[in-house]
């Protein structure tokens, strides 16, 4: 590895950002993990490709696309709602991303 560190501040930062709660203690450690993973990007970064003609598609010839034909789908919702238990009242319950309060929640 070089001399590129990530700080535990760092490593906070981002995980407010992304809204993970990361624990006090495995912040040194995902600051080494980070700091690993942006070592292999400058490795990448040093690659040579000059004449490599970039890739547009995996296959030489891509497939025909798919007809775009609407189709029902009956219940949708009711269907979609019963595959999680995280509904409520007719909608999913996600975990709050916004800081602003909106008012109380209704008792679960």
């Amino acid at each position: 590895m070089s001399d590129h560190s990530i700080s535990a501040a760092e490593v906070l930062a981002i995980a407010k950002l992304a809204r993970l709660g990361l624990p006090e203690a495995e912040l040194h450690a995902a600051a080494g993990k980070l700091a690993g993973i942006l070592e292999h990007f400058r490795a990448l970064q040093g690659v040579d490709t000059t004449g490599v003609e970039p890739l547009v598609h995996t296959l030489d010839t891509p497939g025909a696309p798919a007809a775009d034909v609407p189709a029902p789908f009956a219940d949708a919702r009711e269907r979609l709602l019963a595959l999680t238990p995280h509904a409520r009242e007719g909608f999913l319950v996600v975990p709050r991303v916004l800081d602003a309060d909106f008012g109380p929640e209704p008792p679960a």
